[in-house]
């Protein structure tokens, strides 16, 4: 009992000093925000921060503590933005807002997708993320078929707003590391990412000199520039005997040429 009477003790007299810190605040403004920097290079960024800004923590600003998560979560989420507050001193406090720049563009179930380095993906025909008239990276488009059943089935609507890829970047990163600086790389429409005997396949589609050419890749087959200086070895001599052609470098040690005969199916991974 005397536990009991005690706890409720500490419950009103906390009550009571939290009650006074409000009404003295309310009086004499003590505790109102004394600044707030915003970094961010687009003035729409900053004008979206305020709208969204709650303004009672003008004047309380012990309350942006807790409101600041709440705000960079639902800019996060409808804006393609990585959003930083840190307080630096009492009352002051700086948020910086990065915009998010599309690194590959990836289609999935119909739709073209904005992927950034940070790992972040967002539909690239919605308008309400056009706010910051971002442009799309040349080519290649990626085509990745497979996904989890949970992200990919056709029972599930597709997803809104920015979100966490949901696609694996290191495999593109290691793939653009190692190709995306060479020649013969230049001219690539399309990639799609598939999966053969338990490892990564990649299908690629360019336009060189009016003539088309579908490549298919392991890159464990290889070791460092071997591949590179083959494929440009290769692709010189089939542009001086015209026609298509698919270059099937998925052998241990070789490389197999074929006449590519378009909509025949030749050069898919299936």
């Amino acid at each position: 009992m005397a536990s009991r009477r005690l706890r409720w003790f500490k419950i009103i007299l906390c009550s009571i000093l939290l009650g006074g810190i409000w009404r003295l605040n309310e009086r004499f403004v003590w505790m109102s925000m004394r600044e707030i920097h915003i970094k961010v290079a687009d003035p729409a960024l900053e004008a979206r921060f305020w709208d969204i800004f709650p303004s009672p923590c003008l004047r309380f600003w012990p309350l942006f503590l807790h409101r600041a998560q709440g705000m960079k979560t639902f800019l996060e989420r409808t804006l393609p933005v990585l959003v930083y507050t840190r307080m630096t001193g009492m009352g002051v406090f700086t948020t910086e807002i990065k915009s998010l720049s599309p690194w590959v563009i990836v289609e999935w179930r119909g739709q073209v997708w904005c992927v950034s380095k940070e790992g972040r993906m967002w539909n690239a025909a919605d308008e309400k993320l056009n706010v910051l008239g971002l442009d799309l990276p040349r080519r290649p488009l990626w085509r990745i078929p497979f996904l989890s059943a949970e992200s990919s089935g056709d029972m599930y609507p597709l997803p809104s707003g920015v979100f966490p890829s949901l696609f694996s970047l290191e495999t593109i990163e290691d793939f653009s590391t190692k190709f995306g600086s060479e020649l013969w790389f230049k001219n690539v429409e399309e990639i799609v990412l598939d999966r053969r005997a338990g490892a990564d396949l990649f299908n690629l589609r360019f336009i060189r000199g009016g003539q088309e050419f579908r490549i298919l890749l392991q890159k464990d087959k290889y070791k460092g520039q071997e591949l590179n200086i083959a494929l440009e070895h290769i692709l010189k001599g089939l542009q001086k005997e015209g026609g298509n052609h698919l270059v099937d470098a998925t052998y241990e040690g070789k490389i197999v040429v074929k006449d590519l005969s378009l909509g025949a199916g030749e050069g898919s991974s299936k």
